[in-house]
C-alpha cells in the first residue's frame, strides 16, 4: 500500500489570482483521509527563522494497519526566498513501516551546484541544476507565485527525490466551488503529473486561504484517496474555523 505517496498529496500547487501583500503567513494545517478502514492524519507547518523558511510535514496511519506496526512519514525543508527564487539549504525525511526505516538527509552547496547527503548509511553526491527543489519548497514556490499573480497555466519543477532528479508538471484545470470545514468556498483545481509514472494528484486551492489546499485527491491503481483539511491555525493571528480570520 502506497501510504508515503498518499501523504505526498500535500505537495501540489495552484493557479494565478490577484497579488496579496506580504509573505505567506505561518500556519499549521491538519488533513485527514480515509482508506480501507484506516485513517491518515497529516500535519503541515510553515515557520520563519531569520532569513530561512522552514516547512515540515508529519503523517501517520491509524486503524487495523497499526496491528502490523508503525506507518509514519516525516519531511522537513529549510530554504531561502529572494528575487522570486528559492534556494534549498537542507532537507530531511524519515519513513517508517513495519519492514524498514529509511532516513534521508541532504545539504545543498549552491556555489558548486551540488547536493550532498546520505540515505541511512549510504552517502551520495550529485550535481543539481539551479532552481532544484524538494516537494515542500516546490509547494511554497507555487503558493508564492500564485499570491503574486506570476503563475501561468502550467509550471514545471525539477525535484530532488532522495538521490535522483525528477520533473513534475503542475497544470490548472479550472475553478470550482467546493464544501470545506469553513463552508462552501471557491477553489482552483490543479493536477500534478509525472509523465514517467502516469500517477495524477489533484488538488483544490482556496485563494481566500492564501492558496492553501483544502482537498487533495490521489488516484492510483483505479482507487481515489481523498485528503481533506480538518483544522487550520494561522500563527499571529490565529484563524477561528467557525468565524474566519480576525
Amino acid at each position: 500500500m502506497r501510504w508515503p505517496r498518499l501523504i505526498l498529496l500535500l505537495l501540489l500547487a495552484g493557479a494565478a489570482q490577484p497579488a496579496l501583500a506580504g509573505p505567506i503567513p505561518a500556519y499549521t494545517a491538519t488533513y485527514e483521509a480515509q482508506a480501507f478502514g484506516n485513517t491518515v492524519v497529516a500535519q503541515s507547518t510553515l515557520s520563519r527563522e531569520g532569513d530561512n523558511i522552514r516547512m515540515a510535514m508529519d503523517a501517520h496511519v491509524s486503524g487495523f494497519l497499526r496491528i502490523l506496526g508503525r506507518f509514519e512519514f516525516t519531511r522537513e525543508a529549510v530554504f531561502k526566498s529572494g528575487d522570486g527564487n528559492l534556494n534549498l539549504v537542507q532537507t530531511r525525511s524519515v519513513q517508517v513501516t513495519p519492514r524498514r526505516e529509511r532516513k534521508v538527509e541532504t545539504r545543498f552547496d549552491w556555489t558548486t551546484s551540488r547536493a550532498h547527503g546520505h540515505i541511512n548509511r549510504k552517502s551520495f553526491d550529485l550535481a543539481v541544476p539551479p532552481g532544484t527543489l524538494d516537494f515542500l519548497s516546490s509547494l511554497y514556490l507555487t503558493m508564492e507565485q500564485l499570491r503574486n499573480g506570476n503563475l501561468g497555466k502550467t509550471l514545471t519543477v525539477t525535484v530532488l527525490e532522495r538521490d535522483r532528479l525528477r520533473e513534475y508538471s503542475l497544470t490548472l484545470q479550472g475553478t470550482h466551488s467546493i464544501d470545506t470545514v469553513l463552508g462552501r468556498m471557491d477553489a482552483l483545481q490543479v493536477v500534478r503529473k509525472d509523465d514517467s509514472s502516469g500517477v495524477e494528484l489533484a488538488g483544490w486551492f482556496v485563494p481566500a486561504l492564501d492558496y492553501l489546499p483544502v482537498r487533495l485527491d490521489y488516484e492510483a491503481d483505479g482507487n481515489v484517496f481523498t485528503l481533506e483539511l480538518t483544522k487550520l491555525e494561522w500563527h499571529h493571528p490565529v484563524i477561528d474555523l467557525e468565524g474566519g480570520r480576525p
